[in-house]
């Protein structure tokens, strides 16, 4: 009997001692350590890291934008509905990074970027080519909170629709 109590001691005690082999201690040097590891810079261009996210605004006035992030890539022009682009990663080449994607409506899109001291704290200088229209403008680090109060906004604009609502579904039952 004694040697089953420890064994099933043992296998309680396990998952703990898993957890704390888990833990280790910081480094010094961040780069160093390995919870670092995973968060690797993306493609380089001009100084700027293009896994991370973008502000396209124009060169002059402010009739349009376009937000450029991993995985979300969205358009507004003045007067008209946001309109999202299929998210696609950039390709380099020849030191300019190009997005080949498109309108919802399968229009072709392009959007190009290269190293340009553009405009105040822009490092890249744009082009978006939308169909036949093209629009020039400048760059800007985006930082993630923006993205996401943004994307918390875009929610929040949805029309309620009644068909929609799965908890009023769960009254009538």
């Amino acid at each position: 009997m004694k040697p089953r109590i420890c064994w099933t001691r043992g296998w309680t005690l396990m998952p703990l001692a898993l957890l704390a082999a888990c833990g280790g201690t910081p480094t010094e040097n961040a780069a160093e350590d390995p919870a670092n590891a995973a968060v690797q810079p993306g493609p380089m261009l001009g100084g700027v890291d293009l896994s991370t996210p973008l502000q396209i605004r124009p060169l002059e006035g402010r009739d349009w934008a376009l937000d450029l992030a991993p995985g979300r890539i969205q358009f507004q022009q003045e007067g008209a509905k946001q309109m999202p682009f299929y998210p696609v990663s950039p390709r380099l080449a020849q030191g300019v990074a190009t997005y080949p994607t498109q309108t919802p409506d399968g229009v072709p899109v392009t959007i190009t970027l290269r190293p340009s001291a553009c405009a105040e704290g822009a490092a890249l200088a744009a082009e978006v080519r939308i169909g036949t229209q093209v629009l020039n403008g400048c760059a800007h680090k985006m930082h993630i909170d923006d993205v996401r109060r943004e994307m918390y906004n875009e929610a929040l604009a949805v029309p309620y629709e009644a068909g929609n609502n799965s908890s009023a579904e769960l009254g009538d039952e």
